[in-house]
């Protein structure tokens, strides 16, 4: 892992020898809050590695010393390649968007929705779906196994597990990296026999995981988008790592302004949870003090926090003593306690805390007003 770069232009300076997956290359600068970490996905080039798989040529633009066009074998990134490189750039994907229904008696179509994170901060979506037909796919086999039938059966296992059950031939041919292998050729008149066993066999195991094959090949495909990946590339190519520029939160707490930036972040929330004092308060009359009972307050689990709130005091149990201060003057029982500031009826309680904690007597209402 290298050392984290504050821009994209150094970023990609420092990975110009990697594949580098930045969906966008706009130049932004990140602010103390966020910072870039580079993870790097290597890829494993061997044949039963299942990373890569071949699916082509391409031309390289390049000529021999005869003039013919040189190609070189395209490879495709394979499912658990694409899954490693989701799982760096912190790709999720939505559940409630994420999805496949059946459509008639022979297609399903999955639906997929995901997000990551960019490199300058902000966050991008894609949506894609992915569409299976039992039908076409039954073609799809049928025109693979007539063609393995006719020009040998390269896998190895595939070819002698074929020539214990069929009548053929061996025979040298090339398989799908281009290596000289022993090759089974199906005689003519078993390979109608072999076509439809493969085809049925194939079929089978298809119409029990198509949902779980669309599901994934649409997660594949928005994976692929919001990446950036090619559809192809060369060996020489993918003798590189990926590198995947993320933005992860870290900020510098060294920071004066950081600090107070979190400090007021803070406080915001807990003012959006339980409300700020200093905003108007709509005056309510109540016939009694029921509902500035203080035990009420305390049990209501509305109104409690881990952390202590400054703007809202807590309200502690009132011992039946209070040491060192004085007692409250002595009241005629049928005139009972009220508030000094709005003449509101307040409780035994609330009068004996109030005048200890602000030397007289003041309702709930004008404790958390402030007006002291």
């Amino acid at each position: 892992m290298k050392n984290v770069m504050a821009s994209l232009p150094e970023v990609i300076k420092e990975y110009k020898e990697y594949n580098l997956l930045i969906p966008t290359a706009t130049d932004v600068q990140l602010n103390p809050f966020y910072k870039f970490h580079v993870e790097e996905v290597a890829v494993d080039l061997s044949e039963t590695s299942g990373d890569i798989f071949k699916v082509g040529s391409i031309d390289t633009g390049r000529k021999d010393d005869r003039g013919n066009k040189i190609y070189a074998d395209a490879f495709s990134l394979s499912k658990p390649l694409l899954n490693k490189l989701a799982m760096a750039a912190g790709i999720q994907f939505n559940p409630e968007q994420t999805y496949g229904e059946r459509i008639d008696r022979v297609t399903y179509r999955a639906h997929a929705q995901g997000a990551m994170r960019k490199a300058d901060g902000t966050c991008r979506t894609e949506t894609d779906q992915k569409e299976i037909c039992l039908e076409d796919e039954e073609e799809k086999y049928r025109i693979e196994f007539a063609d393995k039938a006719a020009r040998g059966i390269t896998d190895d296992k595939q070819a002698k597990a074929a020539a214990e059950i069929f009548k053929g031939t061996w025979t040298k041919a090339k398989n799908k990296y281009g290596k000289t292998v022993d090759a089974y050729v199906i005689d003519e008149a078993d390979r109608e026999k072999y076509i439809e066993r493969s085809v049925m066999v194939n079929m089978s195991l298809l119409k029990k995981t198509w949902a779980e094959k669309a599901i994934t090949g649409a997660k594949l495909r928005v994976i692929r988008a919001l990446l950036g990946v090619k559809g192809t590339y060369t060996k020489e190519e993918l003798q590189k790592n990926f590198a995947i520029p993320t933005v992860v939160f870290s900020p510098d707490y060294s920071d004066p302004a950081v600090r107070q930036a979190i400090l007021t972040q803070g406080i915001s929330s807990v003012n959006n949870m339980f409300g700020t004092p200093t905003l108007p308060i709509k005056k309510v009359e109540f016939e009694n003090d029921a509902a500035f009972d203080v035990e009420a307050f305390e049990s209501n689990p509305a109104f409690q926090s881990d952390a202590p709130d400054e703007d809202v005091p807590d309200i502690p149990d009132i011992p039946e003593e209070l040491p060192n201060e004085p007692e409250p003057p002595a009241q005629p029982e049928e005139e009972g306690y009220f508030c000094d500031e709005c003449g509101v009826e307040i409780s035994e309680k609330v009068y004996a805390y109030s005048l200890n904690k602000f030397g007289r007597p003041l309702c709930i209402k004008c404790q958390r007003g402030g007006n002291r």
